[in-house]
């Protein structure tokens, strides 16, 4: 499928599907089968320094209603070290993204140089900087939402590493066009979004709040408007001077070309997986119904990235 040959910078990937953070992206065997049954490259769940037991169950429930996913996880996560490790164990051919959160910009540049430490094997594709987790105290969002610490964070992260670094946005601001630029402005090498919308739920029989966390993140189809909105708002700040990975209730061939027509040059998907018995089965429909639309369009994936805007 050459035709789907998609480049983000100077990085080259055989398609724009991408698997996001958080979702079947927690172990080698797992981010090796999703890349070998044809994403063009694979997420890890966010790594920090140290390792992160997460929240109390209920942590994650599906909502048929709305196609949806609301979850409390907490960052769980085993570490840098433990982690490191375990990218040693992935295939040479494997596009790999890792996922970072920290509290601090120093804190991000320790969980690099840990990273790098250990895994003296795979060559990675980028870190993905994840400055937008909704229920995480003093982590994610709490450091996403000011442009200022954006901006430092990306600039110390960017003297650190030769990989290119990509940051992941918060739809929970009034103006997420503000965060991208400071990262951009900072060196950033790609912008992200969107990361989970805020959400809860309540149980009217106990009259108490569902997740074990109380506050949680929603994705899945229900926020594809709000993550479309994103990018195009993005790509009508910035242009194609950066360029956008959509995700965000990605769960269709249609959807994947909306976003590339709102801005983006790649999509991450997530929750859709859930609805599969296997991942192969939502790849193959997603790429296959990608690929005839360019050829019936008589269109390349660069020539449909922001047309929206025309």
């Amino acid at each position: 499928m050459k035709i789907l040959k998609t480049t983000i910078g100077n990085v080259e990937i055989r398609n724009p599907l991408i698997l996001a953070s958080g979702i079947l992206g927690s172990t080698y065997s797992s981010l090796k089968r999703l890349f070998h049954e044809g994403l063009g490259a694979v997420t890890t769940k966010s790594i920090g320094f140290k390792p992160r037991k997460g929240y109390p169950n209920p942590s994650v429930l599906y909502l048929p209603e709305i196609h949806s996913i609301i979850n409390a996880v907490g960052l769980a996560n085993p570490g840098c070290v433990k982690f490191g490790k375990e990218l040693q164990k992935i295939d040479s051919d494997v596009k790999l993204i890792v996922s970072l959160y920290a509290s601090s910009p120093e804190e991000f540049v320790s969980v690099i140089d840990c990273i790098r430490r250990y895994n003296k094997k795979t060559e990675l594709l980028a870190f993905e900087l994840n400055l937008s987790c909704p229920h995480a105290k003093r982590l994610g969002i709490a450091v996403g939402t000011d442009p200022e610490i954006v901006r430092e964070i990306v600039k110390k992260v960017k003297r650190t590493s030769r990989i290119p670094i990509w940051v992941k946005l918060t739809p929970n601001i009034t103006d997420i066009t503000k965060i991208g630029e400071a990262a951009v402005s900072a060196g950033a090498n790609a912008l992200v979004a969107i990361n989970t919308v805020k959400a809860m739920l309540i149980d009217i029989r106990t009259k108490k709040p569902i997740l074990g966390n109380i506050r949680g993140g929603l994705s899945g189809q229900a926020i594809k408007p709000v993550g479309l909105r994103a990018i195009y708002d993005l790509y009508e700040t910035l242009g194609s001077k950066i360029p956008l990975i959509g995700l965000g209730g990605i769960s269709k061939w249609e959807d994947v070309v909306e976003y590339i027509l709102a801005g983006a040059c790649a999509v991450e998907i997530g929750s859709a997986f859930t609805n599969y018995s296997s991942p192969n089965i939502l790849i193959s429909k997603l790429l296959k119904g990608l690929e005839s639309y360019l050829i019936h369009e008589e269109v390349s994936l660069e020539e449909l990235r922001g047309v929206a805007h025309e």
